[in-house]
């Protein structure tokens, strides 16, 4: 006996597109998601190493205010603020106070040195002058 082929007829429940948009709309979801937590772990790994550079520097300023207090709290470093900064003098000292060209010329040992120091044309303006 001959028998007829069947032809293939879809049985559905209705309308077949919706799975297709549920799917491709929680894919994209997924995505959204995964990339904006990637996205907050990068900044929060740069607020770390930012953090981390803070601490850095403040520890190294801590070790220099810890010289300094070790500096400071020494006999020697007391006699010298004592000495230059109160103008203050042991028994038997005696205190001299120089303004800067009174020690330039002091150290100088003689007026030619400094006026080998002008260049020429100076010295032929300070003999016009």
């Amino acid at each position: 006996m001959i028998q007829a082929k069947r032809a293939y007829v879809k049985e559905g429940r209705g309308g077949g597109a919706w799975p297709k948009y549920l799917l491709l709309v929680s894919g994209f979801y997924l995505v959204w998601t995964l990339s904006k937590g990637i996205w907050e772990l990068r900044t929060a790994n740069l607020r770390i190493d930012e953090a981390r550079q803070i601490l850095a520097r403040e520890q190294a300023k801590a070790e220099q205010l810890k010289r300094k207090w070790t500096e400071v709290q020494t006999a020697d470093y007391l006699e010298k603020v004592a000495r230059n900064d109160l103008n203050m003098q042991k028994e038997g000292e005696t205190v001299v106070v120089l303004s800067k060209e009174t020690f330039a010329a002091a150290t100088s040992s003689d007026g030619i040195k400094q006026e080998k120091e002008l260049k020429n044309w100076e010295k032929w303006w300070n003999l016009v002058k």
